[in-house]
């Protein structure tokens, strides 16, 4: 009787999605030539990341972050997003209830990238304003993270890494040189390595309980950079500002697009169908986005994302979808194409390729979907290289303002969906 409400209120959603909402077409050419990519400078005080003033955060003294040790150094961490491996639907219940993330209502920027072709995904916290003392459930990096972390030339905290001949993120980390920093803190490693004591199995406060095995991995990269990493090693702290990463940030609310109060995001499953994974509802009060997902216990009922101890909502003032290909060479091997492509590849079998030759660091761009203050804007999204940031820019060729605060960007593979349109009924 769950499983056939699950699929009645999929298919209302779908229904309403195709009745009253747009939906995008990802591999439309949209015509856009974009500006030359500048840097952008904000005014002392201010977050290059969320644009929001630093002296207005408070936050322990036992954080790290650039508003409250004043050094700008961002560290990207990997999140799982389990989901209920014994049902039959692994879209239901992603990330929430007991399985809920803690720590991230601290993040700048969270990124989804895809991690498995049944529509699971895992997902990257990027911490820089305010760095906590515990983050989590802490997992593995795929080849498409190791892209991104060389995006921000940050610290990178993981829990494995995968290892298959053709996605094998040691091989590439080594290839992009990003070994030889010193920016790499596997939670893996043996005791010996100065990090590996800033990764504890977590205890829920809340739950009063340890969380099962693998989602019960904590980091404390606060403990990890203001007890270590600047006393002991100040050198490393030059990497991060060899990239400008500040974005373009508005004063007033977005008035541009059309109306986007509801933004659906769809995963295709290896069987080709197509579930509603993620809803995006608008508060016009507080001007943000709160993520909602479908419920395993209550299927009629959207669930809205929080924090495990808290249990307050991780909303956004930014959603952006930004389309990517993604080659799945195997089904948990995805390659998520955020700066370089697969230029040749074999077909071993249905779910293996072989490489034939490696991937190539190139400029590299697609179409992006933005959602600020209730509205849609259609634009493109672009990345000059391996080591510069990726840069959204509007229908006319601009960079996008965005709206101070939080930003979620999903790196969507052009086979799934997006769609948006007014707020849900009450």
């Amino acid at each position: 009787m769950r499983r056939f409400l699950a699929v009645l209120f999929i298919v209302t959603l779908l229904a309403h999605t195709a009745i009253a909402d747009t939906t995008i077409d990802a591999t439309a050419n949209r015509g856009i030539k974009h500006s030359p990519v500048t840097d952008n400078i904000v005014p002392e005080g201010v977050s290059p990341t969320t644009g929001l003033n630093l002296s207005d955060y408070d936050v322990p003294d036992y954080f790290a972050g650039l508003a409250t040790t004043g050094i700008y150094f961002p560290v990207l961490v990997q999140i799982s997003v389990p989901y209920d491996e014994k049902s039959k639907n692994p879209t239901l219940a992603y990330g929430t209830g007991n399985k809920s993330p803690w720590g991230l209502l601290n993040a700048d920027i969270i990124y989804e990238l895809p991690l498995h072709a049944n529509g699971e995904i895992r997902m990257s916290a990027l911490f820089s304003d305010v760095i906590p003392d515990a983050v989590g459930p802490i997992r593995s990096a795929r080849i498409g993270h190791a892209w991104l972390r060389e995006e921000w030339d940050c610290g990178f905290m993981y829990y494995g890494q995968q290892e298959y001949k053709q996605t094998n993120v040691i091989d590439e980390v080594r290839r992009t040189g990003a070994n030889e920093k010193g920016l790499l803190w596997p939670g893996t490693v043996g005791e010996s390595r100065p990090w590996k004591k800033y990764y504890t199995v977590y205890k829920s406060k809340r739950l009063r309980a340890v969380l099962a095995d693998p989602n019960d991995q904590s980091g404390d990269p606060a403990d990890f950079l203001r007890g270590y990493l600047i006393p002991q090693w100040p050198d490393i702290l030059t990497y991060p500002q060899q990239v400008n990463h500040a974005y373009k940030f508005a004063d007033t609310p977005n008035t541009k697009g059309d109306t986007a109060e509801t933004v659906y995001v769809t995963w295709r499953t290896n069987k080709g169908k197509d579930v509603i994974n993620e809803v995006y509802t608008y508060n016009a009060k507080e001007q943000t986005y709160t993520r909602k997902l479908v419920s395993k216990k209550r299927s009629k009922d959207l669930v809205t994302w929080a924090d495990l101890e808290t249990q307050e909502p991780i909303t956004f003032s930014n959603v952006i979808v930004q389309w990517a290909k993604t080659t799945y060479l195997g089904l948990d091997a995805p390659v998520t194409e955020n700066v370089g492509s697969l230029v040749k590849a074999a077909v071993v079998d249905k779910n293996t390729y072989e490489i034939l030759e490696p991937a190539v660091y190139n400029s590299i761009e697609g179409n992006a979907d933005i959602f600020m203050n209730g509205r849609h804007i259609s634009g493109i999204w672009y990345r000059e290289g391996l080591n510069t940031r990726t840069v959204f820019f509007d229908e006319n060729g601009e960079e996008v303002e965005l709206q101070r605060g939080r930003t979620m960007i999903i790196q969507l593979p052009y086979e799934n969906g997006c769609s948006y349109g007014e707020a849900l009924p009450e």
